[in-house]
């Protein structure tokens, strides 16, 4: 095999390395799984013109389901101001109560909640809840802030099928993603604040 080849393949390798051990090493459970926990994390994503995505609303549907199962006691909204008010308000319309719901309105970035979650001091167990390709980007974040979490799959089965393509396209964009940021966190170049 020419030695060009070989570098290109030896990047590429080196590339998704860190990606791969994390999703490997990171022990990801179905909502129905899940141990006992004193609060649930949700983590936020795009709220467009108020209205919840399809994948926002997985991870809401997974932390009611945890609510509901005795998993979580407490299930928090983290994200920004208005986009946890909206998350809020599709928890209570969705019958949780109003005192079992937190909110953590200054995520602007995954880190960020586990920045708030560390922040309260508390000491508290909790379910980290997103889809299976944010957990493990999220389990390098919050080791950070050395908390012990369960990570709880959000993906749901009863989305409306799409073509292969669609989703070999948007699998791949996510991964890669998610690659990109593992790096940008592993060379203290993401998160930046300012």
């Amino acid at each position: 095999m020419p030695k060009a080849i070989r570098a290109v393949l030896a990047g590429v390798a080196l590339f998704f390395a860190p990606s791969i051990w994390l999703h490997l090493s990171t022990p990801m459970v179905s909502p129905a799984k899940a141990t006992p926990a004193d609060a649930a994390l949700i983590f936020g994503a795009v709220v467009r013109a108020g209205a919840i995505t399809p994948l926002h609303q997985e991870r809401l549907d997974a932390g009611i389901a945890l609510y509901h199962s005795g998993a979580a006691a407490r299930l928090v909204v983290s994200n920004t101001a208005a986009a946890a008010e909206v998350m809020h308000s599709y928890l209570l319309s969705q019958g949780i109560p109003a005192e079992a719901i937190e909110r953590d309105p200054q995520a602007e970035r995954s880190p960020d909640t586990c920045a708030f979650e560390a922040g309260q001091g508390t000491g508290r167990s909790v379910i980290l809840v997103s889809q299976r390709f944010h957990l493990p980007r999220l389990a390098l974040h919050c080791r950070r802030y050395a908390l012990d979490p369960q990570y709880v799959i959000a993906d749901s089965h009863s989305r409306a099928p799409s073509p292969l393509a669609t989703k070999v396209r948007v699998r791949t964009g996510r991964f890669l993603r998610e690659t990109f940021l593992i790096w940008g966190t592993l060379l203290r170049i993401y998160p930046h604040k300012p």
